[in-house]
């Protein structure tokens, strides 16, 4: 019996001494004091001995801070804003709450270029502020999902002399699995000074599914760089989408355009969805605001546009669920007022555009077209213009209420082969037009049954107060002249 526990004892403390032998040595950790110790970026980075302090604090001008020691991290890069590595490898990270500051990571007035520090600051953080001053730029900077970039607006002002584009989404190969959403763009002003061929607009987003984008209190000048240059551009590339787009209270002069959203290789497909584009200041564009291609759920709303000698709003290509309210114009235009609803992409109508509530601040170059705008809502407008009020493809039993039309076009309104529209209780004039036709007109075969009713018309010398031709056809009845007399 005494063998047999005898054995047993042996045959355990062979084991412990086995399971001891295979014991795994522990890791060997830098010593650590606890404290913090008062130094400088180049300090910190110099620093080759152990033991290592906990945390250190940083004294260089604009980028102050406590940094503490990251036990463990052997790979996150030195970005000066965020991470410092010392000499023997050792990562410190600051400490801190809210917002980045851009400056930390080496965005200064004095920089050449802030482009790769304000890239360095944007991968670091979920929202970054630039301090107050005035920036050069000449690499564009890849946004983030998840980010919001902001300045005291009016205050931070960057200028472009290199590159056509501060903000740009991934490239294309990155695209295709990465969507852009939750992205702030707040307070930012930028001067476009190049004359090289480039990209389009200082914002330029061009292929990713897109929700959640916001610009906001920005501003742009780039009347010194190329004329094919826009400040925001949206494009909605194939098998893409774009949905929940806000655009509001930016101030802009563009070569090209200053606001483009647009579905062009999604045909017939809807991809583009609840985009709001209002408060802006828009002038001495080409475009001032170009929403074109199939898209659902537009609002352009109390926008100023000035001197646009193309379009002051265009709304193109099968857009459908539009509101145009509250806008002003002025200056010189093409057409101040251009748009196109379009329910299917295929050229069948569906509802019909609401157009109201929008004005021009004195005489404006211009006029306003209307294509396949279905069963609009057109009501209390009040344009003074060079042009006329022109209806065309499909624009047909809308509704035109308590709007005042003063022409200097030879026409004031004109049905262009659209049928059942209904206008009552509108101010129309085309009284000092010298070469006066028509102050309505029905024009064509398909321009049938348009009701005039209970408006005011005012006609110029050698005109008609309405006239329908080519087959068109007016029921007018209890109409007036301007001095309240009926008209026959």
């Amino acid at each position: 019996m005494k063998v047999i526990i005898l054995i047993r004892l042996v045959f355990f403390l062979a084991l412990a001494g086995l399971l001891t032998h295979c014991k795994p040595e522990d890791a060997v950790v830098d010593p650590v004091v606890q404290r913090q110790d008062t130094l400088t970026i180049n300090q910190v980075r110099s620093w080759n001995t152990l033991p290592l302090p906990s945390s250190v604090r940083i004294t260089d001008t604009g980028i102050e801070g406590v940094f503490k020691l990251v036990v463990g991290d052997n790979t996150s890069a030195d970005d000066m804003g965020s991470i410092l590595v010392t000499a023997n490898g050792r990562r410190y990270k600051r400490d801190f709450t809210g917002p980045a500051n851009a400056a930390w990571f080496g965005v200064n007035p004095s920089a050449a270029d802030i482009g790769p520090a304000l890239q360095a600051a944007v991968n670091a953080a979920s929202e970054v502020v630039i301090p107050d001053g005035a920036y050069t730029q000449g690499t564009s900077v890849v946004l983030k999902s998840g980010l919001t970039i902001r300045g005291n607006a009016g205050k931070v002002t960057i200028t472009l002399p290199k590159t056509y584009v501060s903000l740009v989404s991934l490239a294309r190969s990155e695209e295709a699995i990465t969507p852009l959403e939750n992205v702030i763009i707040d307070g930012l002003s930028w001067v476009t000074t190049t004359r090289e061929d480039g990209m389009f607009g200082c914002i330029y987003i061009d292929g990713p599914t897109v929700n959640n984008l916001t610009v906001q209190n920005c501003a742009g000048n780039d009347v010194a760089s190329k004329d094919s240059t826009n400040w925001l551009t949206v494009k909605i590339q194939s098998g893409k989408t774009a949905s929940n787009i806000v655009i509001k209270n930016n101030h802009v002069q563009a070569r090209r355009m200053a606001c483009e959203i647009f579905n062009h290789d999604n045909h017939g497909i809807y991809s583009g969805k609840n985009i709001i584009v209002s408060g802006n200041d828009f002038h001495n564009c080409h475009f001032g605001i170009s929403l074109s291609g199939p898209l659902d759920g537009l609002t352009v709303d109390n926008n100023r546009l000035t001197n646009c000698s193309l379009f002051g709003i265009e709304i193109a290509g099968a857009a459908r669920n539009v509101k145009i309210t509250n806008n002003t114009f002025e200056g010189t235009f093409d057409k101040f007022l251009t748009g196109s609803n379009d329910g299917n992409g295929n050229g069948s109508v569906v509802g019909g555009m609401v157009v109201t509530g929008n004005s021009t601040i004195g005489l404006c170059t211009g006029g306003v077209q209307i294509f396949n705008g279905g069963t609009m809502q057109f009501t209390k407008n009040n344009f003074n213009m060079t042009g006329m009020l022109e209806l065309a493809h499909s624009t047909n039993g809308g509704t035109y209420t308590e709007n005042v039309i003063e022409s200097l076009a030879n026409k004031a309104i004109i049905c262009d082969n659209t049928s059942d529209n209904t206008f009552s209780g509108n101010t129309i004039s085309n009284k000092n037009c010298p070469g006066n036709h028509a102050t309505f007109m029905s024009y064509g075969s398909k321009a049938t049954n348009n009701v005039l009713t209970n408006n005011k018309l005012t006609k110029g010398v050698g005109g008609s107060y309405y006239d329908s031709v080519l087959g068109g056809t007016t029921v007018a009845s209890k109409n007036y002249d301007e001095a309240g007399n009926p008209i026959p």
